[in-house]
């Protein structure tokens, strides 16, 4: 297979890239199969879609991340004794928000191929909503109606904008893209969210709420607005985006062809057979493990990073707690923004995703190995953990959407890997009971250490798995799947198909 060179987000330096041959495959229907790209105008429209339409996906994610996080900063605020939540109901609660987005992400990811990406502002809308109305709850009961609203209304969001890069950028240059808005919106939510609380805790009153009830109203306002303009910003498909002129419609649509020249045509029906295939494969499956791990580091030490560092500093007040939690966002979207550039320059996943298992194990097994009077230490283990779970979102799922073909496969990789891997969120959820605090959330710092040893042996699964693969398609033992028909819709199984790990 020809190696196409990558480039990086815009901001970063970029090789140059050489000129894309013709791709010989006289029995495609398709003109597009036959057709030059002139190396100069593709590197003209990478960098307008990085300039225009990645920082509309990293405003999107930024909002979900963002509400989706919050509840832990009302929890630090004193949102448990406000709603006379008992020992585990907060937990159970953050649980319900998983176990609904799970069950509704491969649907609503099936939704946006089939009604348009239009779903995906609407959603952002909708869960901004559902993120004001939380400033008035009053009970247990509400506050598990809230989270499982907030799960179904967020569902769409991470498939559709997962299937739309996919439409736009080459596998090769996928890896650097997840990374650039997952991780930025990500860090600065986290960032930002810690010192939106900080300040609207010192405000007081807003009206008739004050405290935590403050930080969902203005949270839920500021996301309903970003969403309405979204309504009329969000990119559509290539095919059809205002974003670019006809030619670079043209030029956007031909790359598909170009980078995965066994596939027949860009956007192909849904059938039973492939939604099996998109579920049941070696590649997702890889990557639902990985995003697990990260997703029980990301969202259990999301949610649980102030109460963690309250037990770090116990004398400390709400608004320096809130302060502390900061850096340690800045500095994980900072490394792995590095990560994921080495990631695609190298061509490589498993290295990055072994290294975000190593991360895990130290900074996790600092914490247990460690005790009250190390209190700066673990602090830095704290950036360490962060950094794990970090690097480890943007490469799994790059991994996985890398390897995915056809169509279909490809919008359904975003809603499996992220769906099923809200198992990992609610793992990472229970990690931290409260009755755990006062021996440093032991239980859940070596449940961690074990999913970062688990992270390696993965990874090192995985790509070995692929470099066997990629030698018997070398060999033509997999040219049988040729003579069976339907090589329309072999995708990842065409015998000229590479893997890339």
């Amino acid at each position: 297979m020809a190696h196409h060179p990558v480039d990086t987000v815009v901001g970063i330096d970029e090789e140059k890239p050489s000129a894309t041959s013709h791709i010989d495959d006289a029995s495609a229907p398709n003109a597009y199969h036959d057709l030059y790209i002139d190396p100069v105008e593709e590197q003209r429209l990478r960098r307008k879609l990085d300039l225009y339409i990645l920082p509309v996906f990293t405003v999107g994610y930024l909002l979900m991340f963002l509400d989706r996080s919050n509840i832990g900063n009302a929890r630090a605020a004193g949102l448990v004794g406000d709603l006379r939540l008992h020992q585990y109901d907060f937990n159970a609660g953050t649980s319900l928000y998983y176990i609904t987005y799970l069950a509704c992400d491969i649907f609503s990811g099936l939704l946006v191929k089939r009604f348009g990406f239009i779903l995906v502002p609407i959603s952002v809308v909708l869960f901004g909503l559902v993120t004001l109305v939380q400033a008035w709850m009053t009970n247990r009961t509400g506050f598990y109606l809230a989270r499982v609203a907030l799960g179904m209304s967020e569902s769409f969001l991470m498939p559709g904008i997962s299937y739309l890069l996919t439409r736009y950028y080459r596998r090769g240059e996928l890896t650097v893209r997840f990374g650039f808005f997952m991780v930025v919106a990500a860090g600065l939510a986290g960032a930002f969210g810690g010192l939106l609380a900080a300040g609207l805790l010192a405000v007081g009153k807003i009206g008739s709420l004050q405290g935590w009830r403050n930080i969902f109203l203005v949270e839920g306002i500021i996301t309903m607005g970003i969403g309405i303009i979204l309504l009329f910003i969000f990119p559509d498909d290539p095919e059809r985006t205002k974003y670019l002129n006809e030619r670079e419609r043209e030029l956007a649509i031909k790359r598909i062809y170009v980078d995965q020249p066994q596939i027949r045509e860009t956007k192909e029906e849904i059938d039973r057979d492939l939604i099996r295939r998109g579920l049941l494969n070696i590649n997702t499956v890889g990557a639902i493990w990985l995003y697990c791990c990260t997703n029980v580091t990301v969202q259990g030490l999301g949610v649980f990073l102030p109460s963690v560092l309250r037990v770090n500093y116990p004398g400390a007040s709400n608004v320096r707690i809130q302060i502390l939690t900061v850096p340690v966002y800045i500095v994980a979207m900072v490394v792995t923004l590095i990560i994921t550039y080495l990631c695609v320059r190298l061509r490589t996943h498993w290295y990055f995703a072994a290294l975000g298992g190593a991360l895990a194990i130290t900074g996790y097994g600092i914490w247990v190995g460690t005790g009250p009077d190390d209190a700066q230490l673990r602090y830095a283990a704290c950036f360490l953990n962060m950094s794990s779970g970090f690097i480890l979102g943007p490469v799994a799922l790059g991994w996985a959407a890398a390897n995915a073909s056809p169509d279909t496969i490809r919008a359904m990789v975003g809603a499996v890997v992220t769906g099923f891997a809200g198992f990992g969120a609610v793992g990472g959820l229970w990690a931290y009971p409260a009755n755990t605090a006062a021996s440093g959330y032991r239980p859940g710092n070596i449940f961690n250490v074990s999913m970062g040893v688990s992270c390696i042996l993965c990874s090192t699964g995985l790509m070995l798995y692929q470099r066997r693969e990629n030698k018997r398609r070398d060999e033509g033992l997999r040219d049988y799947r040729l003579k069976k028909g339907g090589i329309e819709k072999l995708g990842n199984l065409h015998p000229s198909y590479r893997y890339i790990h």
